[in-house]
């Protein structure tokens, strides 16, 4: 994918989708590179940048690794990240009980008895 059909904020999705599907097990730069690269259109300064952000925010977690390497793991389950990306989103609305209807209504007859479940 070209840098120009990248919109802000998609390579963080791709690196944390990458660390995610790593069944917890931590990935270096490179490992990194090759599962949201795999035509090479990316360098690896590029995925290390984005890398740097994600640990700034606190999304990503950087432990050394064999040699120079860097090892990098999600600080936080993709369930757990979205739990809070909603729980931002909802807390912003100026009626978050209108919110929730209209998120429910999204949602269809599986995920509404998941979420009914999880609420009792």
């Amino acid at each position: 994918m070209s840098k120009s059909g990248r919109q802000q904020g998609e390579l963080e999705a791709l690196i944390l989708d990458a660390l995610w599907n790593s069944s917890g097990e931590p990935l270096t730069s490179q490992q990194i590179l090759e599962l949201v690269s795999p035509d090479g259109s990316l360098a690896l300064t590029t995925i290390l940048t984005v890398l740097s952000r994600l640990v700034d925010k606190e999304l990503v977690t950087r432990k050394p690794g064999a040699g120079r390497s860097l090892l990098f793991s999600a600080a936080q389950t993709r369930e757990a990240h979205t739990a809070g990306l909603m729980l931002r989103l909802v807390s912003g609305a100026e009626n978050p009980a209108l919110a929730f209807s209209h998120f429910a209504d999204g949602l269809t007859p599986a995920q509404l008895e998941a979420l009914r479940n999880s609420l009792t």
